[in-house]
């Protein structure tokens, strides 16, 4: 299979690090069919570690995936663009159908950067399930950091259903990838049998504690026994 190198416009790059997260339209427009039968035939395989209809590291089950995402010219190079550093690998899965999410950060890391590139495999729009944002919430030491109680309760403390938080709903279609950091207070709202995969990234750690965060997010994002200290490569 021979593929274009997946790249962002200095655009898309300033949206991201501004808002913290970017929808690059059509971008697997042209591997959607192929994308969606690996996709297809790794869910519908039998897995020790699988949990209900979601498959973790679901991209390394195939070698299509691998080289359709995985491949350096591809995800890896549009993680380095968007982050503007090296990256390695942090994980990823493939769900069929999930449930509602409230408003939320994925782990409260202080120096470990995170980017979540997600294909969905089904239209998303507001009532089925898509993607809310609230942008600039990426920022580190900003004044959202100290509104975690009001985002885990906002019915109780700002007066409105969590639904109604104002916040960016990213639609999209099949052939769209949406990227985004997970330090970016997100939900997803009336979710419905949609299919999605997603690979994670993290800016290549520079400090003891980014290398500690990252170790932490590694042994719980993975299935299966890791070595103490052990870090993915650069790519």
């Amino acid at each position: 299979m021979s593929l274009a190198p997946l790249s962002a416009t200095a655009a898309e790059i300033t949206h991201f690090r501004t808002f913290g997260f970017v929808r690059l339209r059509g971008a697997h427009d042209d591997v959607l069919t192929t994308v969606t039968e690996a996709f297809e035939d790794v869910l519908s395989r039998p897995a020790q570690d699988r949990s209900g209809d979601s498959v973790s590291c679901v991209a390394e089950r195939s070698d299509v995936l691998q080289e359709v995402l995985l491949a350096d010219h591809r995800c890896p190079r549009l993680a380095r663009q968007l982050l503007g550093t090296d990256v390695v690998q942090a994980g990823g899965d493939g769900v069929r159908g999930e449930a509602a999410a409230g408003w939320h950060r994925d782990g409260d890391h202080r120096a470990l950067r995170l980017l979540r590139i997600v294909q969905y495999l089904d239209p998303q729009h507001g009532p089925t399930g898509a993607l809310r944002i609230i942008p600039g919430t990426h920022r580190r030491g900003g004044s959202w950091d100290t509104f975690a109680a009001e985002m885990d309760d906002p019915l109780r403390l700002l007066g409105m259903d969590p639904i109604d938080v104002p916040a960016f709903t990213v639609t999209s279609s099949p052939g769209d990838l949406v990227a985004f950091d997970p330090h970016c207070y997100h939900a997803s709202f009336g979710a419905g049998a949609g299919r999605r995969i997603t690979t994670t990234y993290a800016s290549a750690p520079e400090s003891d504690e980014a290398r500690r965060e990252l170790s932490g997010h590694l042994l719980a994002a993975r299935p299966g026994p890791r070595e103490s200290g052990g870090l993915p490569a650069l790519t």
